[in-house]
Parts: C-alpha cells; sequence; structure tokens
C-alpha cells in the first residue's frame, strides 16, 4: 500500500498517499463524472468544478452534498463535504508530481470524533483511487470488505 503517512489532529485528518501514475490522471479521477463511481460514487448532481455545487450517491441512496470551494486544476481541489446525519466539513486534494510519481495529500477537516472511521474510509478510497489512475480499476463491490480489513489493521495499530 502506497500510504506515505496518516495523521489525525484534533480537526483534521490527513493522508499522504503515492500513486505510480501522472497527475493528469489522478485530477481525471477527482473531477470527471463518469470516472468518480470507480472509486468515490455516482454524480448524480452538479459537477467537481470551480464553485459548482454537486452531489454524490456513495450508495444506497445515501448522498453527500458539497461545494467546490478552491480549484487550480491539476494541483488542488477543495469542496464542502456534508451528509444528512453529519455536520458540515471540508476536504481537500493536493496534488504533487515527481518523475513518475504522484504524490495525493488529502485532508479533511472538522471531524472531531469522527476522524477515525473517515481515516479508514478514505485510506480505501485512496486504494481505488489509484487502482483507478493506473487503469486497473477495483470492483466496487469490495469496497466494504477492504474497508473492514483497514479498519481492523488501524484499530490494533491504535
Amino acid at each position: 500500500m502506497p500510504l506515505l503517512s496518516s495523521e489525525m489532529s484534533e480537526s483534521v485528518l490527513t493522508l499522504t498517499w503515492a500513486v505510480e501514475a501522472p497527475a493528469e490522471a489522478v485530477w481525471e479521477r477527482l473531477t470527471t463524472p463518469s470516472l468518480l463511481p470507480q472509486w468515490l460514487g455516482e454524480l448524480v448532481e452538479g459537477e467537481v468544478t470551480g464553485g459548482s455545487p454537486f452531489v454524490v450517491d456513495h450508495g444506497g441512496g445515501y448522498r453527500c452534498a458539497s461545494t467546490v470551494t478552491a480549484y487550480d486544476p491539476g494541483r488542488l481541489l477543495a469542496y464542502t463535504w456534508e451528509f444528512p446525519d453529519e455536520p458540515r466539513t471540508e476536504v481537500s486534494w493536493t496534488l504533487s508530481h515527481d518523475e513518475s510519481v504522484t504524490t495525493v495529500r488529502l485532508a479533511h477537516d472538522g471531524l472531531g470524533d469522527l476522524a477515525a472511521s473517515y481515516r479508514d474510509g478514505w485510506t480505501t478510497h485512496l486504494m481505488f483511487l489509484e487502482a483507478s489512475a493506473l487503469g486497473d480499476s477495483l470492483p466496487t463491490a469490495m469496497f466494504w470488505q477492504i474497508h473492514a480489513t483497514i479498519a481492523r489493521l488501524n484499530a490494533r495499530g491504535e
């Protein structure tokens, strides 16, 4: 697993991941409607572009409403993140590319007590994002099995 670092503070979860693919391939997965289902969920409203609201269905009608707050193509994407049963938070993606590796820094701010569960979820999503960027998408039916494994591993390390 190309997880470079995982940090949790009082309010921010930060994961840094290495992907052996061009930054453009990773950026496409973050913003292209037809590619979002390979790693995150189905875009059902709006678009992921500067200032735009969008809604992603994570399965079974469980939808997250977001609005893009920062958009620098190929480098930075930030948006609000709000599920109906959770407080509004902020997600940001920062990409940097060095030779054949793209470093992806995900920061999710405002999580409070939800940080540990989001660490497991985002780690799983990053695995799916990487596989998609490498052109070998993982079956979405495997998401919760992989998530459970990551949650068990992280629980042992705490």
